[in-house]
């Protein structure tokens, strides 16, 4: 019995410690009878609700930096613009945001975020670290404009320097996070061209080659490449698996060869002789690149970081809903090399619950809306008060959009595309130019301010600060009942 005792004592001991052992300090994803959570290293369930552009840009503009030095004491931005986290102006900043924060129920900031320490000591949630690279394109880029900029900038993702730069990235940013319990994880790039809007009628696709019109602009980027590239090597390899012979190859795009050799040589590809087979060849040559971006980056994230969750790159909804065999082929390339689907999508209520829905049967993974506004969009011209009725009707669709949303038990979190009703960059880079004749254009555009809370004096939106912690309030019992669907 006394041996007994004793082993009774040990065993559970060392048992408690084995498992601290194996502990991640990393926020996961899991399923609770089959309901969706992000979940705490200790294991607790939580949803994640948060804001982007918590930015410098929006307290540098001239109507709030007088605001800015006299409410914190002083200068709170570094000469280079960014947040100067060591000045007591930065705490004291930091410290409103996250009572901001608190209030209205959010625990992260998202995915278009300064990296600072002191913001999120503050806000004691969650935060996404972005993992940026140059990439040739923008968040909404039609088919012309990429055609233009892959053409600058080839952007071989089989050369070795891609893998190098990756690697300088996650060493830079993903190595000193690699034990921060705040992380949920990390986000590529913006809107990246999967899906593209080719815009038929625009006179810009009017002067594009039949080739430029077929082949998507990254595949006709690396086919255009001298025959010593990485890129161009590949897809050559990827020719002779799909066609007889060279000649055969050749025929496809109009050009001449009678050699493997001669293919790689070819550097402009302007006709077609077969557009289906062509389009055939760049939708799966695509493919081999997505795979590429994604396994790359993967790879580069799990050299210091074993654990923490990949949310990957923030696809455009508003687009590649429109492409659904596009789509699933990137989801495709995507699926077990990310945690998350991460989307950014601006829609009702009832066709985001609609189209998410599918993308998570399609992927069979949890969905993030890491950058949203719901409708009616905000009123970009105006900073005097919009009228009582537009106010009421944009409450009623956050509270709308939050609770349906999370309702759906495939939905783990929402991220607001903005948190200071503030200027936006470009307007205020005008400004600052003193280019009159730009700044008058976006006025005109109504693409002046970012969408918000809080005034860019930090006075809540009460209308919408109301409905929307009533909502956000909600959600953790909406989502917990949602296994019954």
């Amino acid at each position: 019995m006394r041996l007994f005792l004793i082993l009774f004592l040990i065993f559970p001991a060392f048992g408690s410690h084995t498992l601290q052992a194996q502990e991640s300090p990393a926020v996961r994803v899991t399923q609770d009878n089959g309901v969706w959570w992000f979940s705490t290293p200790a294991g607790e369930r939580f949803l994640s609700i948060g804001a982007n552009h918590v930015e410098p840009i929006y307290w540098q503009s001239p109507r709030n930096a007088d605001f800015v030095r006299e409410t914190y004491g002083g200068e709170i931005f570094r000469a280079d613009g960014s947040f100067d986290d060591e000045s007591p102006a930065v705490k004291k900043w930091s410290a409103r945001v996250a009572a901001t924060f608190k209030d209205l129920g959010f625990n992260t900031l998202g995915f278009h975020n300064p990296l600072s320490q002191r913001l999120q000591e503050a806000v004691s949630g969650y935060y996404v670290c972005h993992l940026p690279i140059s990439v040739p394109w923008g968040w909404n880029s039609k088919r012309s404009e990429l055609v233009a900029s892959f053409a600058r900038r080839p952007m071989d993702v089989f050369d070795d320097r891609f893998r190098v730069q990756l690697d300088e990235v996650s060493n830079q940013l993903v190595k000193p996070r690699a034990n921060d319990p705040r992380l949920l994880g990390y986000a590529y790039t913006d809107g990246p061209p999967w899906t593209m809007e080719d815009d038929k009628d625009a006179p810009a696709f009017a002067k594009l080659t039949p080739a430029q019109k077929q082949m998507h602009p990254w595949v006709h980027a690396l086919m255009s490449l001298p025959a010593s590239a990485a890129g161009k090597q590949a897809w050559v390899a990827f020719l002779k698996k799909r066609h007889a012979d060279p000649a055969k190859a050749a025929s496809v795009y109009a050009v001449q060869a009678t050699a493997w050799d001669e293919l790689a040589a070819c550097t402009q590809w302007s006709d077609l002789g077969d557009a289906k087979a062509a389009g055939d060849d760049s939708r799966a040559f695509l493919f081999l690149v997505m795979r590429r971006w994604y396994e790359e980056r993967h790879r580069s994230i799990r050299r210091h970081d074993a654990h923490h969750l990949i949310l990957g790159d923030k696809l455009n909804m508003n687009r590649d809903r429109k492409y659904p065999v596009q789509r699933i082929a990137s989801l495709k390339a995507m699926k077990d090399v990310v945690d998350v689907i991460t989307v950014q999508y601006y829609a009702s209520a009832d066709e985001q619950v609609s189209t998410l829905g599918t993308l998570h049967r399609e992927s069979g993974l949890p969905i993030l809306n890491g950058d949203t506004t719901p409708k009616p969009y905000w009123p970009d011209n105006t900073l005097r008060g919009e009228n009582t009725a537009y106010l009421e009707s944009l409450a009623a669709s956050y509270e709308e959009t939050l609770t349906k949303l999370f309702a759906q038990p495939w939905f783990v979190g929402w991220h607001h595309c903005g948190y200071v009703r503030g200027l936006r960059p470009p307007y205020l880079a005008a400004l600052k130019r003193g280019d009159t004749k730009e700044a008058t254009s976006y006025e005109k555009r109504g693409a002046t301010y970012r969408e918000g809370f809080i005034t860019d004096h930090e006075e809540p939106i009460s209308r919408i600060t109301t409905a929307l912690k009533v909502a956000i309030a909600k959600c953790d019992q909406l989502h917990r009942e949602s296994s019954r669907k």
